[in-house]
């Protein structure tokens, strides 16, 4: 049996009919681009059956494991796993194109060497004619976003500001890049830890491509729930241990952040007011650790370039993001306004 081209490794957790449907959709982009494709799911102690009921080929990997140690974790078992040259990352609540592998595969064909990410455009589920993401970025003040979240979705669309990197929802990586970074950061558990991978590859001097022909379309906290106050816990502790690791530490930079953060928690406390909170404080306890990961990192790991920052977005643009991807993502698309057809 010749190795694979791609790995496909989706971290589930009570993930329920989404995975089997993910996973054909998968099957049949693998059988329509002529390459082989891997299948690794990594079960992360689920309640359900979801993984028993997959129809998995010789080749595919199951892992099982007794406890949910989280997504970054789960995820770096996958890629441990994995025998491909590429590893794409993607949610079990994800569905992709027919088309949508042989469109990647015909990018990595011609990619440079230092691509080590290949970012395909994500829409919601909910309505295929919104981007859900065309990859990610981070503004000179430290503050991450999904590029274009929100937007009218068109054909050869060329995302707003440098691409960054891919959001784990839905990625193609370069598998002896992403292990010589060391793979992701199991302190996130979930959230955050794709900002963080996309900066640290970034900084060893690997690039990220967007692939606007290749299509996915993303239901989106399917298994935490959009507004739930577990997402919204990890989402601002995340934050925090973001800005720890990368955040500019010039006066300016953190005044801003404030300023930011404190309109991300008033909008997180109209649904889940005490998780927001929580999971800023609970990030106090990871301070020791995430200052020896810095500092470690500042003293081993080598610059070849700078991260591509966008310009600081305002603080309106930053609220309607915000707003826009959470409303879509509870699947109350009517409570965006009507969007105009592509």
């Amino acid at each position: 049996m010749s190795a694979p081209r791609v790995s496909a490794v989706i971290v589930a957790w009570n993930a329920g009919p989404t995975l089997a449907s993910c996973v054909a959709s998968l099957r049949e982009a693998g059988r329509r681009s002529n390459g082989s494709l891997q299948i690794v799911v990594v079960d992360n102690a689920s309640r359900d059956r979801a993984i028993d009921d997959l129809r998995l080929e010789p080749r595919d990997l199951v892992v099982r494991n007794q406890l949910n140690a989280g997504y970054g974790v789960a995820v770096a078992q996958g890629i441990a796993r994995a025998d491909a040259p590429w590893i794409l990352l993607v949610n079990p609540d994800v569905v992709v194109e027919p088309t949508f592998l042989a469109a990647l595969l015909a990018a990595a064909e011609v990619a440079a060497p230092t691509v080590a990410t290949l970012v395909p455009e994500l829409r919601f589920a909910s309505r295929p004619d919104v981007v859900n993401c065309r990859g990610l970025t981070v503004d000179e003040i430290g503050i991450p976003a999904e590029i274009d979240a929100g937007a009218l979705a068109s054909v050869g669309a060329v995302p707003a500001v440098p691409v960054l990197g891919g959001s784990s929802g839905c990625c193609l990586l370069r598998s002896e890049h992403v292990r010589s970074v060391g793979g992701p950061e199991p302190a996130f558990f979930a959230y955050l830890e794709d900002v963080d991978l996309a900066l640290r590859l970034r900084r060893a001097g690997y690039d990220a491509l967007f692939v606007p022909d290749a299509i996915a379309y993303h239901e989106g906290s399917a298994t935490t729930g959009a507004r739930s106050p577990l997402k919204t816990l990890l989402v601002g502790r995340n934050r925090r241990v973001l800005f720890q690791l990368h955040g500019p530490r010039s006066l300016r930079a953190r005044a801003w952040r404030t300023v930011v953060e404190a309109a991300h928690i008033a909008y997180s406390s109209l649904e889940t007011p005490a998780a927001a909170w929580v999971g800023r404080f609970d990030a106090l306890f990871l301070r020791r650790y995430t200052t020896f990961l810095r500092r470690s990192r500042e003293g081993h790991d080598a610059v070849v370039a700078s991260p591509l920052l966008a310009p600081r977005a305002g603080l309106r643009e930053t609220l309607r993001r915000k707003r826009t991807v959470t409303v879509l993502q509870a699947h109350d698309p009517e409570s965006v306004g009507p969007t105009p057809p592509v």
